[in-house]
């Protein structure tokens, strides 16, 4: 990757691009040093469960990435509860938490991202975040006995919750300043059908309205009211409004960040020796600098690095695609989300409910969205990875 053996490969952070990474270089035949740091105390778990399964059973082996041999057994040093403080690029190594200092002859960034909070409602007790595992366990556990709960935000990660909660009785607000749900995410007709869908299963949505005041007492969030006057209460409320990447290290390091680490198309920072991946990097792709947050990308994002690392160079072109579970329905995107088109063509299937969207600029197709489609949803993505442009 610098033209010299790479002996020594820290990866920073334990998620699961950080944890694909690790495994793939052993894959690929690396055979040295291989040290895994997290911030987190418990092992590495997968993250899509926790807006959904995990809310409704917070049982570890929902989450759990791999047995907990199985870093002994590829050989990697796993450290848990020991965050990564600093990196000093001259003497290429890293700096943790409890003091100690770990060298590396190549450092792969996989902080992340966190989610995107407002600065008056923190440190009330009854308003929650969902990023890792503790959150999720706290926020099950009060949903259970929760009579309401009102969701600020009407992106995935919140509607999943707010499917979640519905399934245990919960009555469910969402409060959305666009003025739609899922805006710029998936075509304006799937937004509907799902926005119907929750509808149906008794969400009540505020939608083009923005939160202006709230009142609090007690560290409880008592109500909060919008722009129009409307005033809301529940017993819960849940911020869903966006992440923002973990650039911290980065930053300290001072390595380039402009809205997350800026990376090649190699996946390298403006340090060749130090690579980023998933959520917290941004990397140039079909014309565009992006920032990713897919499990996929994170996981296509480390096996990429995890190649170069090993001597295997070439560009990274991947085909993003994305899923979501709510309201009973199956949503699959394929292509860059906010990729721009000028023509779609909408394809129904054999019962009501299953449709698929194709997004076109002039005659290339450049992605696509299935509504419990998933045949459609694999044939979009070989379309897009062979870069096939059909025609009208």
């Amino acid at each position: 990757m610098t033209g010299k053996p790479i002996r020594r490969v820290v990866i920073a952070g334990a998620g699961q691009g950080g944890v694909h990474a690790a495994s793939s270089l052993r894959r690929l035949g690396y055979t040295g040093e291989l040290t895994l740091v997290s911030a987190e105390s418990c092992p590495p778990y997968q993250r899509p469960p926790l807006s959904k399964a995990f809310l409704l059973d917070a049982d570890p082996a929902l989450v759990e990435l791999h047995d907990p041999a199985h870093y002994e057994s590829i050989g990697a040093t796993l450290v848990l509860g020991d965050p990564v403080t600093g990196v000093d690029l001259a003497s290429r190594e890293i700096s943790s938490a409890s003091g100690t200092t770990t060298p590396y002859d190549h450092l792969v960034l996989a902080t992340g991202s966190r989610p995107r909070s407002i600065s008056e409602l923190r440190g009330l007790r009854n308003v929650f975040h969902l990023h890792d595992r503790s959150d999720s366990t706290a926020l099950g556990g009060r949903l259970r006995d929760a009579r309401s709960m009102l969701l600020i935000g009407g992106g995935f990660i919140g509607l999943e919750i707010a499917t979640a909660a519905i399934d245990l009785g919960c009555q469910v607000t969402v409060v959305e300043r666009m003025p739609s749900i899922l805006e710029h995410a998936v075509p304006p007709q799937v937004a509907d059908f799902l926005l119907r869908k929750h509808r149906e299963r008794g969400v009540e949505f505020y939608l083009g309205r923005s939160v202006v005041t709230w009142t609090a007492e007690d560290d409880r969030l008592e109500s909060i009211t919008t722009e129009d006057g409307t005033r809301i209460s529940a017993d819960l409320v849940v911020v869903g409004i966006g992440s923002a990447p973990s650039t911290e290290l980065a930053e300290q390091a001072g390595l380039v960040v402009d809205g997350g680490v800026v990376v090649d198309s190699r996946l390298r920072t403006s340090d060749p020796h130090v690579s980023g991946i998933g959520d917290c990097a941004r990397f140039p792709l079909d014309g565009r600098v992006e920032r990713l947050t897919s499990v996929q990308h994170a996981m296509d994002s480390a096996l990429h690095v995890a190649k170069q690392i090993v001597g295997q160079d070439a560009p990274y072109r991947p085909v993003p695609w994305f899923w979501t579970d709510q309201a009973g329905v199956k949503v699959q995107m394929a292509g860059v989300p906010r990729a721009e088109y000028d023509r779609t063509e909408v394809t129904t299937g054999p019962a009501d409910g299953l449709f698929a969207i194709r997004c076109f600029r002039g005659d290339r197709f450049v992605g696509g969205t299935t509504v419990a489609m998933p045949a459609e949803h694999v044939k979009m993505r070989r379309e897009l990875a062979a870069e096939l442009a059909p025609s009208r």
